[in-house]
């Protein structure tokens, strides 16, 4: 695939001090781009800092909560601070089953365990912080006449299985929200230059969320370097008028001809993908 330069762009990767949100913070970076690299964990901002070796300076750390109104503003006037303008929202960061229980990788959590506070905490996380976070950088992506909002949501099958509810159910409801939300900037008079789509690894990632357990070998899981070329592309010029799209990470083949790419990794967003 044809090198794809982001010289000029700043984006926005929440949860990016590890794990999938480094990846792609860091491919971003290596093809050009400014990005803010937003986590509710310091340490982990200064590790991904650490991690970008010479790239580093493109990068600027903002230590924020998603699931809070205050971290959501500071997350959005931290980017147009460092960089004056707002390409791309990534939005990455998540929450896992751990959160409700540390063994569920061995006992799993049937639908009727998580409790209330479980279940708001998943929500806050996955499908409000998005909706929320777009809201807050729409006002400059249409001043600008240009945006990309990407949200890593999950496998369908994950969506819908007993054991993994409260993760599952709020990324669906994300996905959905996101599929609203294109179809609306879609649909405002003009063209907005605003697209919205979904990005996902396409299986169990090999990243701290998916915990060891026994007969569990790491190297079957699919690897998180799977993001870095598709979420460059999307935040490029290049995905221009590609809206309402989900794309599977392990499907784009990066030594593949780019429109082969774009056609084996992505499908409508839907339950037929």
């Amino acid at each position: 695939m044809t090198d794809i330069s982001l010289d000029g762009k700043a984006a926005i990767v929440t949860g990016s001090g590890s794990g999938l949100g480094r990846v792609m913070a860091l491919a971003l970076a290596g093809a050009g781009a400014n990005v803010l690299v937003a986590d509710k964990r310091g340490s982990a901002i200064e590790a991904t800092m650490e991690a970008a070796g010479d790239i580093a300076s493109r990068l600027r750390g903002c230590t924020a909560d998603v699931a809070t109104d205050a971290g959501r503003a500071a997350i959005a006037a931290g980017c147009l601070d460092a960089f004056g303008r707002i390409d791309a929202l990534i939005n990455n960061a998540g929450i896992g089953q751990d959160t409700i229980r540390a063994d569920h990788a061995v006992n799993p959590i049937p639908p009727w365990e998580p409790a209330p506070e479980h279940l708001e905490n998943f929500f806050a996380v996955h499908t409000i912080a998005p909706l929320r976070l777009a809201a807050a950088v729409l006002p400059t992506m249409r001043e600008q006449g240009t945006g990309r909002i990407i949200t890593v949501t999950t496998s369908l099958t994950t969506m819908t299985r007993n054991n993994m509810t409260a993760y599952g159910g709020a990324k669906a409801a994300s996905e959905a929200y996101m599929a609203g939300l294109a179809m609306e900037l879609e649909q405002e008079d003009g063209d907005s230059g605003i697209t919205v789509n979904i990005l996902v690894p396409g299986g169990a990632a090999d990243t701290p969320m998916v915990p060891d357990r026994p007969g569990l070998d790491r190297a079957t899981l699919t690897q998180p370097k799977v993001m870095a070329a598709p979420v460059i592309w999307l935040v490029s010029d290049l995905s221009a008028g590609v809206t309402a799209r989900r794309f599977i990470g392990k499907d784009w083949d990066p030594a593949a001809p780019l429109a082969e790419a774009i056609n084996n990794a992505g499908a409508p967003i839907g339950w037929n993908g």
